[in-house]
């Protein structure tokens, strides 16, 4: 039995993506018999991993540094620095670095980075190297996904992942329901997932758009979100973990960025046709006005979707948690 720790941390102001991801590995080692805590070192975390686990004694954690030391260290954070790594040691015989910054190479025996394009060259020290999108580390839930392109579309998948810091949202929905827009707004149907950091204030200003507007649906904590996406014809997201979920179920795809971590392997499947970028919301003051140009142009496309749809799958199939969780249990 291998006992495995994870340091990763979320709040509103980094958001709650590495909490998610290293939660799927979790997961998949918990199944394959390890035992696995969490080491945070912020104050948000416990209650971001209660509401993604969905119990508060799925996995422990820890708030201060290891007193054991355990088989091996998963590492997740963008506080962490080259210089940090020989330290770890003290706590694991074995480390591994969840990595799409792509600063350094770090000192750890496994390294893992799933973007479209991960870096050739850059790491030397990682005896084991799981690099590319088979490597997206999903909940089992996105594993095998089908879809279908329906000739009419009228059902819109929406989310910003854990946060939403320029209302991107908001703007948005605001931005659909126009004159412009009305006679195709009547037969759609939006289906908004509210992020797990979203304020009280900004989760009421949806809720006052939803009760003007019929075909607004606010979704929080949603369990089955592949299901969620399968039930759409297309989606508009932030780059993120949200995104290679979307990948894996098919669904087309129009998004956005908002951090920098987001921004190359968004264009990177931007290149690859497998989603339609269109822009960064710290720097497009019409960015919700260009995302909804870009849905109303693809919308009665039935083929650009079918082809968003089929090159997405192509590149991203579910299975990433899996293959982490074997790779690192042969350490």
């Amino acid at each position: 039995m291998k006992n495995i720790l994870i340091k990763a941390d979320g709040n509103k102001d980094i958001a709650s993506g590495h909490i998610r991801r290293c939660l799927s590995i979790a997961e998949a080692l918990k199944k394959r018999g390890a035992v696995v805590s969490f080491w945070f070192t912020d104050r948000e975390s416990p209650a971001i991993l209660k509401q993604f686990s969905g119990s508060e004694n799925a996995f422990s954690y820890i708030m201060d540094a290891p007193s054991d030391k355990y088989e091996l260290l998963l590492l997740d954070s963008y506080s962490i620095e080259e210089k940090d790594f020989p330290a770890f040691r003290n706590y694991a015989e074995k480390t591994a670095y969840i990595d799409d910054l792509c600063r350094f190479d770090p000192d750890t025996d496994l390294i893992i980075n799933y973007d479209p394009a991960p870096p050739t060259g850059l790491y030397h020290h990682a005896a084991t190297k799981l690099l590319g999108t088979q490597y997206a580390p999903l909940r089992e839930q996105f594993a095998g996904c089908s879809f279908m392109t329906r000739p009419s579309a009228n059902r819109i998948f929406i989310s910003t992942g854990g946060t939403d810091p320029y209302h991107i949202i908001e703007k948005l929905l605001k931005e659909f329901y126009t004159d412009k827009h009305l006679t195709a707004l009547s037969i759609l149907h939006c289906d908004v997932v509210m992020g797990a950091l979203y304020d009280e204030k900004y989760k009421t200003a949806l809720k006052l758009l939803a009760r003007r507007y019929p075909g607004i649906a606010l979704n929080e904590g949603v369990t089955d979100m592949a299901a969620l996406m399968g039930s759409c014809d297309i989606a508009i997201t932030a780059g993120g973990t949200t995104l290679y979920e979307l990948c894996a179920t098919g669904v087309p795809t129009i998004a956005f960025t908002m951090a920098d971590n987001q921004v190359e392997f968004t264009k990177s499947f931007h290149d690859r046709e497998a989603i339609c970028y269109v822009g960064d919301a710290r720097k497009d003051t019409a960015l919700a006005r260009n995302l909804a140009a870009r849905l109303f142009s693809i919308l009665p496309d039935t083929a650009k979707r079918s082809r968003l749809s089929a090159n997405a799958r192509s590149l991203v199939d579910g299975r990433g948690s899996e293959r982490i969780a074997d790779a690192i249990l042969k350490l």
